[in-house]
């Protein structure tokens, strides 16, 4: 098929408008400037990648205020978020084709919070031409943990429940969707050779309670990856197995990654990240990737560094 421009903005449409929709009750969380491996006082980013452009706009606490996705100078995504006492309020997607809004197109997610006993949020999605899509309730439990996410919209009722067990120092977060397992996560921890204290997360995804793919992820306390091993199912989807692990390294003077070492049942082989950096700030403004010498580059503004007020005293000295 021929990629024109027509293609194209159809091709984001789907992502943009019916991915909130599937996964909408899954991103209650507030991103940060560290969740796009940002340091310091951030006030933007723009990525620049083979589609397009992405703009990540930050506060001075270092929270996601809003995100543009540039394909063209005349077709573009913006995203708002809004929020209040650490809690998200709004998102807000609005798309713009030849330059012009789409309300069609455009979705506002609209978050109600009530803690007069134990948490709930109610989520409302609706387009900007007031059609209801779906509605979300989040229940959390008295720990604040979530416990039970309700989907609702004009043609079905969906319930999730999550159930926390502990197995000594490991503990499993079991997902059910209407009664049938979606998805297990469990955590535990080990020390390694080197004393450090590593975090082992293993996911299991299901699908109609038969396993669909899984994947464990071995972090340091830093966050910062050690491993990742893969899995998909066997022929008779009755397991999982092994499909491929990823071990990370790092350069020794910060936080990003230097090789990622792939290994398969077949063969073993490197992915290496070369990157420079933008002086004392400490974040990387390009990456390129080897073998196949794909790149990112990011330009980046900060806010300026805030003088604190000399006193009286101190000028009297």
């Amino acid at each position: 098929m021929t990629i024109t421009k027509h293609n194209l903005y159809n091709f984001y449409f789907v992502l943009i408008f019916l991915l909130p929709v599937t996964i909408g009750a899954q991103e209650l969380r507030i991103f940060t400037k560290a969740d796009f491996s940002l340091i310091g006082n951030v006030k933007k980013s723009t990525v620049i990648t083979n589609y397009g452009k992405e703009e990540f706009y930050f506060n001075k606490e270092g929270r996601l205020t809003k995100s543009i996705t540039r394909y063209t100078d005349e077709d573009y995504s913006i995203t708002y978020y809004k929020y209040a006492n650490n809690e998200i309020l709004e998102k807000r997607l609005e798309n713009y084709r030849d330059g012009v809004f789409d309300k069609n197109t455009s979705i506002a997610h609209i978050y109600k919070i009530d803690t007069t006993a134990n948490k709930k949020v109610i989520e409302k999605i609706l387009t900007y031409s007031k059609k209801f899509l779906d509605q979300y309730e989040y229940e959390f439990d008295a720990e604040n943990r979530l416990k039970a996410i309700k989907r609702i919209n004009d043609e079905e009722v969906d319930e999730t429940t999550i159930e926390y067990t502990e197995y000594g120092a490991e503990t499993e977060q079991a997902y059910y969707l209407n009664g049938k397992l979606l998805k297990s996560i469990r955590e535990s921890y080990k020390t390694n050779s080197k004393a450090e204290k590593l975090k082992i997360v293993l996911t299991k995804e299901f699908i109609m309670g038969k396993p669909l793919k899984a994947e464990e992820v071995v972090t340091k306390e830093n966050g910062s990856i050690v491993s990742i091993d893969y899995f998909t199912t066997d022929a008779a989807e009755t397991k999982f197995v092994f499909r491929k692990k990823e071990m990370y390294t790092y350069k020794k003077d910060n936080q990003v990654v230097d090789k990622i070492t792939v290994k398969t049942a077949k063969k073993t082989y490197d992915i290496t990240y070369l990157h420079q950096f933008d002086g004392e700030n400490g974040n990387w403004i390009k990456q390129v990737i080897s073998p196949d010498n794909t790149y990112i580059t990011r330009k980046i503004q900060y806010y300026p560094e805030e003088i604190a007020p000399v006193s009286e005293e101190t000028i009297k000295n």
